[in-house]
């Protein structure tokens, strides 16, 4: 198995596995009656651009495809893929749904915090079912926390839904804590999000 870059000639579920880390809240967010919430995702990868553009992913790589997936970044880079992802919702969605994409967007910071330039960020963390038991997503984590105590980063923070306790137990046994209880601010025909749980590690003092 190799961990590296993604790249957009990349093969696998790649999209789907970014869409599993958190399916309700991407659905509010991108899911339209003509669009779906995955197609978007699929466009985003392809363009490099934004939270899910390629160059922004980390990927699990075996067999010449994509098992597992992770977007990392911190505060110095998090207003360039913001920039990069409202220009794909605008070209992706078109003018006139611009408006109301924007609105739904807004609601994104109750569930997902924004890093500090000394802090990175793990999102959109998935592994293919099919691999899941083997320690794919252990070995990411392992190698992505080794890089940014390499780089000198001071924490290491993700947004775990309080409704997947496996999820939040792999990220213990990786030495982090919960440190806040978040509710997603969005609702849509009534529906209560689940809330989530920040968790951090601390890497240097």
């Amino acid at each position: 198995m190799e961990i590296r870059n993604a790249k957009k000639s990349d093969k696998g579920s790649i999209a789907e596995l970014i869409y599993s880390s958190g399916a309700d809240i991407y659905d509010f967010i991108y899911e339209t009656n003509h669009k779906r919430a995955i197609d978007y995702i699929d466009y985003e990868y392809k363009t490099g651009r934004g939270f899910c553009g390629y160059k922004n992913v980390t990927v699990a790589f075996k067999d010449d495809e994509v098992i597992g997936t992770g977007c990392f970044y911190d505060g110095k880079n998090y207003g360039k893929l913001l920039k990069g992802t409202l220009i794909n919702v605008l070209f992706f969605y078109g003018p006139f749904k611009f408006r109301a994409m924007l609105e739904r967007l807004k609601h994104t910071g109750s569930a997902m915090k924004r890093p500090r330039e000394n802090e990175i960020y793990l999102s959109n963390f998935g592994v293919s079912e099919k691999y899941r038991g083997q320690g794919i997503g252990s070995s990411m984590l392992e190698k992505k926390i080794a890089e940014a105590k390499t780089s000198n980063y001071k924490k290491f923070i993700l947004d775990v839904s309080a409704a997947n306790p496996k999820a939040e137990a792999l990220y213990m046994r990786h030495g982090m804590s919960v440190t806040k209880t978040k509710q997603f601010s969005g609702q849509k025909d009534g529906v209560i999000y689940a809330k989530t749980k920040q968790m951090e590690l601390i890497l240097n003092k």
